[in-house]
């Protein structure tokens, strides 16, 4: 039993296939489909997501912008309580 780890080879050389040089084969794992239809469903999800987060910000409608209320002019004094309105105070000369 060996305990060294094996190296896999992940390119191929068949002489049959490429150039002069004996050309390459890229070996790709075999995966079993349910990953691979997994792999699919979510990509697919994903870009459906996207697609309407994109269409969803340019076409939605926002809110009207709360701005507050300019006041009116209402007297700063009361006449009834007895008070009397204070004069604004300029800066002199």
């Amino acid at each position: 039993m060996a305990f060294a780890k094996q190296e896999r080879r992940r390119f191929h050389l068949d002489p049959r296939r490429g150039g002069a040089s004996g050309g390459s084969r890229f070996k790709l794992p075999k995966l079993p489909p349910a990953v691979v239809v997994r792999f699919l469903v979510l990509a697919l999800v994903g870009v459906i997501a996207a697609v309407w987060a994109i269409v969803h910000h340019y076409t939605t409608r926002l809110p009207p912008v709360l701005v507050p209320a300019t006041p009116s002019a209402a007297p700063t004094y009361d006449v009834d309580a007895g008070e009397l309105p204070v004069p604004e105070l300029e800066r002199a000369p």
